[in-house]
C-alpha cells in the first residue's frame, strides 16, 4: 500500500512538472518568435539607414564635384578675361591711348545721327594711327573688369554655399549615424536575448523529456504495483483460510502429542 501511495504521489508530481514545463516552453517559444520578428525589423531599418547614408554621401560628393568644377570654370574664365585685359592695355599703351576715360564712356555709348536717322555716321579707316573707337574700347574694358568682379563674387558665394552645405551634411550624417548606432545596439541586444531564450527553451525541453521518461517509468511501476496488489486481493482470503487451517492442524497435533506424552508417563 505504501508503494502504491508513493507511486501515485510521484506520478502526480511528474505530471505537474511536465505541465509547468509545457507552459514555459510555450511562453519561451512566443518570446523567441517575437524577438526574431523584432530582429528582422531592425535589420530592415539598419539597411534603410545605411542606404540613406550612402545616398546622402553620393549626393554630397556630386555637389562637391559640381562646386569644384564651377570654381575651376570661373577661375579659368577670370584668367582668360585678365589675359584679354592685359592684351587691351598693351594695345592701348603701344598706341598711346589713355585708359583714364572711363568716366566719359557712358556719354559715348551711342553714335550721333545728326543728318539722317536711318544712316549711320561715316567712319574713316584710312588713318594709319587709328587706335580704335576710344569710348567703345573703354566700355569694353569696364565690362571685362565687371565680369571679372562678378565671377570672383560668384566664386566666393559658391565657397560659402559649399561650406554651408558641408555643415548641413555633417549634421544630417551625424543624426543618421546616431540612429544607426542605436538600431545596431538594439539588434545586438535582442540577438543576445534570443540566444538566452533559445538556450532556456532547449533546457526546458530537455527537462520535460527527462520528466516524461520518469513518468513512463512510474506508469510502468503503477501497472506492476496494480498487478501485485490485485493478486494479493484475489488470493488473500484463500491464503488466510489455508493458513488458518494449517495453524489449527498444528495446534491439534501439538495437543495430541502432549496427551500421548502424558499417558506414557502414567
Amino acid at each position: 500500500q505504501n508503494a502504491q501511495n508513493k507511486n501515485e504521489n510521484d506520478v502526480e508530481d511528474l505530471n505537474h512538472a511536465i505541465d509547468k514545463a509545457s507552459a514555459k516552453i510555450n511562453r519561451l517559444s512566443d518570446e523567441a518568435k517575437q524577438l526574431k520578428i523584432d530582429i528582422g525589423t531592425l535589420k530592415g531599418e539598419i539597411s534603410s539607414t545605411e542606404s540613406d547614408m550612402e545616398e546622402a554621401l553620393l549626393l554630397r560628393n556630386k555637389d562637391v564635384a559640381d562646386f569644384k568644377q564651377a570654381v575651376k570654370d570661373d577661375t579659368d574664365a577670370i584668367a582668360l578675361l585678365n589675359e584679354a585685359l592685359m592684351a587691351l592695355r598693351s594695345f592701348y599703351k603701344q598706341n598711346k591711348i589713355e585708359l583714364a576715360m572711363e568716366q566719359n564712356a557712358q556719354a559715348d555709348k551711342q553714335p550721333q545721327y545728326t543728318v539722317d536717322q536711318d544712316k549711320a555716321p561715316e567712319t574713316s579707316w584710312s588713318d594709319a594711327n587709328y587706335g580704335g573707337q576710344k569710348s567703345e574700347t573703354v566700355g569694353v574694358v569696364a565690362i571685362i573688369e565687371m565680369l571679372v568682379e562678378d565671377l570672383d563674387k560668384e566664386i566666393q558665394q559658391a565657397k560659402s554655399d559649399d561650406a554651408a552645405a558641408q555643415a548641413q551634411y555633417e549634421k544630417e550624417r551625424g543624426a543618421m549615424k546616431a540612429t544607426l548606432d542605436a538600431q545596431t545596439a538594439s539588434k545586438i541586444s535582442k540577438e543576445k536575448a534570443l540566444n538566452e531564450v533559445e538556450q532556456k527553451l532547449a533546457d526546458t525541453e530537455e527537462f520535460k523529456d527527462a520528466k516524461s521518461e520518469d513518468l513512463g517509468a512510474e506508469t510502468r511501476l503503477t501497472a506492476s504495483i496494480y498487478t501485485d496488489c490485485s493478486w494479493v486481493e484475489t488470493h488473500f482470503e484463500t491464503r488466510r483460510t489455508k493458513r488458518k487451517a494449517e495453524m489449527d492442524g498444528l495446534t491439534e497435533a501439538k495437543a495430541y502429542l502432549a496427551g500421548v506424552d502424558a499417558g506414557d508417563a502414567i
